[in-house]
Protein backbone atom coordinates (compact mmCIF):
# COMPACT_ATOMS: atom_id res chain seq x y z
CA UNK A 1 0.00 0.00 0.00
CA UNK A 2 1.33 3.40 -0.92
CA UNK A 3 2.38 5.72 1.89
CA UNK A 4 0.10 8.52 0.62
CA UNK A 5 -2.94 6.26 0.96
CA UNK A 6 -1.87 5.25 4.45
CA UNK A 7 -1.57 8.93 5.42
CA UNK A 8 -5.04 9.61 4.03
CA UNK A 9 -6.43 6.80 6.11
CA UNK A 10 -4.70 8.08 9.22
CA UNK A 11 -7.47 10.66 9.63
CA UNK A 12 -10.29 8.10 9.49
CA UNK A 13 -12.30 6.91 12.48
CA UNK A 14 -10.36 3.61 12.55
CA UNK A 15 -7.20 5.35 13.70
CA UNK A 16 -8.58 8.53 15.27
CA UNK A 17 -11.29 6.99 17.41
CA UNK A 18 -9.89 3.59 18.29
CA UNK A 19 -6.32 4.70 18.91
CA UNK A 20 -4.99 1.72 16.96
CA UNK A 21 -1.50 1.94 15.50
CA UNK A 22 -1.76 2.29 11.73
CA UNK A 23 -0.45 -0.92 10.17
CA UNK A 24 -0.88 -2.75 6.88
CA UNK A 25 -3.58 -4.88 8.52
CA UNK A 26 -5.43 -1.76 9.66
CA UNK A 27 -5.37 -0.40 6.12
CA UNK A 28 -6.58 -3.73 4.70
CA UNK A 29 -9.40 -3.88 7.26
CA UNK A 30 -10.49 -0.39 6.30
CA UNK A 31 -10.46 -1.15 2.57
CA UNK A 32 -12.45 -4.35 3.12
CA UNK A 33 -15.15 -2.39 4.96
CA UNK A 34 -15.01 0.52 2.48
CA UNK A 35 -14.88 -1.17 -0.96
CA UNK A 36 -15.78 2.09 -2.73
CA UNK A 37 -12.79 3.97 -1.29
CA UNK A 38 -10.84 4.17 -4.57
CA UNK A 39 -14.00 5.12 -6.48
CA UNK A 40 -14.52 8.02 -4.09
CA UNK A 41 -10.80 8.93 -3.98
CA UNK A 42 -9.31 8.06 -7.40
CA UNK A 43 -6.39 10.43 -6.77
CA UNK A 44 -5.09 7.93 -4.22
CA UNK A 45 -4.17 5.64 -7.12
CA UNK A 46 -1.79 8.22 -8.62
CA UNK A 47 1.02 7.25 -6.29
CA UNK A 48 0.49 3.49 -6.33
CA UNK A 49 2.70 1.27 -8.50
CA UNK A 50 0.41 -1.59 -9.50
CA UNK A 51 2.16 -4.93 -10.11
CA UNK A 52 2.33 -6.36 -13.59
CA UNK A 53 1.90 -9.98 -14.61
CA UNK A 54 4.71 -12.41 -13.70
CA UNK A 55 7.63 -12.57 -16.10
CA UNK A 56 8.00 -13.43 -18.92
CA UNK A 57 4.29 -12.73 -19.50
CA UNK A 58 3.64 -9.27 -20.93
CA UNK A 59 0.34 -7.47 -20.56
CA UNK A 60 -0.17 -4.94 -23.33
CA UNK A 61 -2.85 -3.26 -21.25
CA UNK A 62 -0.52 -2.89 -18.28
CA UNK A 63 2.31 -1.69 -20.52
CA UNK A 64 0.00 0.87 -22.16
CA UNK A 65 -1.17 2.21 -18.79
CA UNK A 66 2.44 2.53 -17.62
CA UNK A 67 3.34 4.53 -20.76
CA UNK A 68 0.36 6.83 -20.21
CA UNK A 69 1.36 7.29 -16.60
CA UNK A 70 4.96 8.12 -17.56
CA UNK A 71 3.71 10.66 -20.09
CA UNK A 72 1.43 12.21 -17.48
CA UNK A 73 4.37 12.54 -15.07
CA UNK A 74 6.50 14.14 -17.81
CA UNK A 75 3.70 16.57 -18.62
CA UNK A 76 3.32 17.46 -14.94
CA UNK A 77 7.05 18.07 -14.64
CA UNK A 78 7.02 20.31 -17.71
CA UNK A 79 3.99 22.17 -16.34
CA UNK A 80 5.74 22.70 -13.00
CA UNK A 81 8.74 24.16 -14.85
CA UNK A 82 6.45 26.52 -16.77
CA UNK A 83 4.77 27.61 -13.54
CA UNK A 84 8.16 28.32 -11.97
CA UNK A 85 9.30 30.23 -15.05
CA UNK A 86 6.11 32.29 -15.01
CA UNK A 87 6.61 33.02 -11.31
CA UNK A 88 10.22 34.08 -11.88
CA UNK A 89 9.21 36.31 -14.80
CA UNK A 90 6.45 37.91 -12.73
CA UNK A 91 8.94 38.66 -9.94
CA UNK A 92 11.39 40.18 -12.44
CA UNK A 93 8.58 42.24 -13.94
CA UNK A 94 7.70 43.63 -10.50
CA UNK A 95 11.35 44.56 -9.96
CA UNK A 96 11.46 46.28 -13.32
CA UNK A 97 8.29 48.19 -12.48
CA UNK A 98 9.81 49.42 -9.20
CA UNK A 99 12.96 50.42 -11.08
CA UNK A 100 10.90 52.42 -13.58
CA UNK A 101 9.06 54.19 -10.75
CA UNK A 102 12.38 55.04 -9.10
CA UNK A 103 13.76 56.47 -12.35
CA UNK A 104 10.66 58.62 -12.83
CA UNK A 105 10.92 59.93 -9.29
CA UNK A 106 14.63 60.77 -9.42
CA UNK A 107 15.50 64.46 -9.29
CA UNK A 108 19.16 63.97 -10.18
CA UNK A 109 19.74 62.18 -13.48
CA UNK A 110 23.40 61.36 -12.98
CA UNK A 111 25.37 58.15 -13.33
CA UNK A 112 25.75 57.98 -9.56
CA UNK A 113 21.97 58.14 -9.11
CA UNK A 114 21.44 55.42 -11.71
CA UNK A 115 24.02 53.17 -10.04
CA UNK A 116 22.31 53.65 -6.67
CA UNK A 117 18.84 52.89 -8.02
CA UNK A 118 20.03 49.77 -9.82
CA UNK A 119 21.81 48.51 -6.69
CA UNK A 120 18.75 49.17 -4.53
CA UNK A 121 16.33 47.44 -6.91
CA UNK A 122 18.17 44.39 -8.21
CA UNK A 123 20.10 41.60 -6.47
CA UNK A 124 23.63 42.47 -7.55
CA UNK A 125 26.95 42.95 -5.77
CA UNK A 126 28.43 45.71 -7.93
CA UNK A 127 27.21 48.25 -10.45
CA UNK A 128 28.97 50.76 -12.67
CA UNK A 129 27.69 53.08 -15.40
CA UNK A 130 30.62 54.12 -17.56
CA UNK A 131 30.93 56.28 -20.66
CA UNK A 132 32.82 54.54 -23.44
CA UNK A 133 34.85 57.75 -23.74
CA UNK A 134 36.22 57.11 -20.24
CA UNK A 135 37.60 53.69 -21.15
CA UNK A 136 41.12 53.18 -22.43
CA UNK A 137 41.86 52.13 -25.99
CA UNK A 138 42.89 48.71 -24.67
CA UNK A 139 39.57 48.14 -22.91
CA UNK A 140 37.55 49.38 -25.88
CA UNK A 141 39.57 47.03 -28.08
CA UNK A 142 38.73 44.08 -25.83
CA UNK A 143 35.05 45.06 -26.01
CA UNK A 144 35.12 45.75 -29.76
CA UNK A 145 33.51 42.47 -30.80
CA UNK A 146 30.65 42.98 -28.35
CA UNK A 147 30.22 46.67 -29.20
CA UNK A 148 29.76 45.79 -32.87
CA UNK A 149 26.59 43.90 -31.92
CA UNK A 150 25.84 45.07 -28.38
CA UNK A 151 23.30 42.57 -27.09
CA UNK A 152 23.59 42.15 -23.30
CA UNK A 153 26.64 40.05 -22.48
CA UNK A 154 26.56 37.63 -19.53
CA UNK A 155 29.33 35.54 -18.00
CA UNK A 156 33.03 36.01 -17.33
CA UNK A 157 34.99 38.86 -18.89
CA UNK A 158 38.65 39.65 -19.44
CA UNK A 159 40.40 40.67 -16.23
CA UNK A 160 41.52 43.97 -17.76
CA UNK A 161 37.91 44.85 -18.58
CA UNK A 162 36.70 43.70 -15.17
CA UNK A 163 39.28 45.82 -13.35
CA UNK A 164 38.56 48.87 -15.54
CA UNK A 165 34.83 48.62 -14.86
CA UNK A 166 34.70 47.45 -11.24
CA UNK A 167 38.12 48.03 -9.72
CA UNK A 168 38.27 46.03 -6.51
CA UNK A 169 34.46 45.75 -6.19
CA UNK A 170 34.25 42.44 -8.06
CA UNK A 171 36.57 39.44 -7.53
CA UNK A 172 38.20 37.60 -10.41
CA UNK A 173 35.80 34.69 -9.90
CA UNK A 174 32.74 36.93 -10.24
CA UNK A 175 30.34 37.05 -13.16
CA UNK A 176 29.17 40.06 -15.12
CA UNK A 177 26.29 41.38 -17.23
CA UNK A 178 27.17 44.20 -19.63
CA UNK A 179 24.39 46.35 -21.09
CA UNK A 180 25.05 48.81 -23.91
CA UNK A 181 23.34 52.21 -23.89
CA UNK A 182 23.74 53.88 -27.31
CA UNK A 183 24.71 57.52 -27.55
CA UNK A 184 21.77 59.84 -28.10
CA UNK A 185 21.74 63.10 -30.01
CA UNK A 186 24.45 65.46 -28.83
CA UNK A 187 26.46 62.77 -27.04
CA UNK A 188 29.91 61.83 -28.25
CA UNK A 189 29.83 58.22 -27.06
CA UNK A 190 27.55 55.59 -25.66
CA UNK A 191 27.68 54.00 -22.25
CA UNK A 192 28.04 50.64 -20.59
CA UNK A 193 26.05 49.44 -17.59
CA UNK A 194 28.16 46.83 -15.82
CA UNK A 195 26.42 44.59 -13.28
CA UNK A 196 28.45 42.18 -11.19
CA UNK A 197 27.74 39.23 -8.94
CA UNK A 198 30.27 37.45 -6.75
CA UNK A 199 28.92 34.03 -7.73
CA UNK A 200 30.68 32.63 -10.82
CA UNK A 201 27.34 31.66 -12.37
CA UNK A 202 25.36 34.63 -11.07
CA UNK A 203 25.30 35.87 -14.65
CA UNK A 204 25.81 33.13 -17.23
CA UNK A 205 25.63 32.91 -21.04
CA UNK A 206 22.65 30.53 -20.89
CA UNK A 207 20.29 32.97 -19.23
CA UNK A 208 17.82 35.16 -21.09
CA UNK A 209 18.61 38.82 -21.63
CA UNK A 210 15.13 40.28 -22.12
CA UNK A 211 15.04 42.13 -18.79
CA UNK A 212 18.62 43.33 -19.21
CA UNK A 213 17.64 44.82 -22.56
CA UNK A 214 14.74 46.61 -20.86
CA UNK A 215 17.07 48.04 -18.22
CA UNK A 216 19.19 49.44 -21.05
CA UNK A 217 16.16 50.98 -22.76
CA UNK A 218 14.95 52.56 -19.50
CA UNK A 219 18.45 53.92 -18.88
CA UNK A 220 18.54 55.52 -22.32
CA UNK A 221 15.21 57.19 -21.58
CA UNK A 222 16.43 58.23 -18.13
CA UNK A 223 19.42 60.09 -19.52
CA UNK A 224 17.70 61.33 -22.65
CA UNK A 225 19.92 63.96 -24.19
CA UNK A 226 21.77 64.58 -20.91
CA UNK A 227 25.43 63.72 -20.52
CA UNK A 228 26.91 61.80 -17.60
CA UNK A 229 28.83 64.79 -16.32
CA UNK A 230 28.54 65.56 -12.64
CA UNK A 231 29.30 62.04 -11.38
CA UNK A 232 29.69 62.15 -7.60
Amino acid sequence: MNENVALDLADTDINANSGKTLTAETVLDYLRTHPAFFLEHPEALDGIDLPGPPQPTASLHHWQLRRWRDRALQSQTALNRLHQLASDNAAADRQLHRFCEALLGANDRSAATLERLISETFEIDACRVVSLAELSDEVRGLLAGWLDNPMPLCGRIHDTVREALFGADLPQTGSVALISVPASSGQAAGYVIALGRHLPDGFNPAQGTHFLEQIGELTAAFFGHLSLEGRD
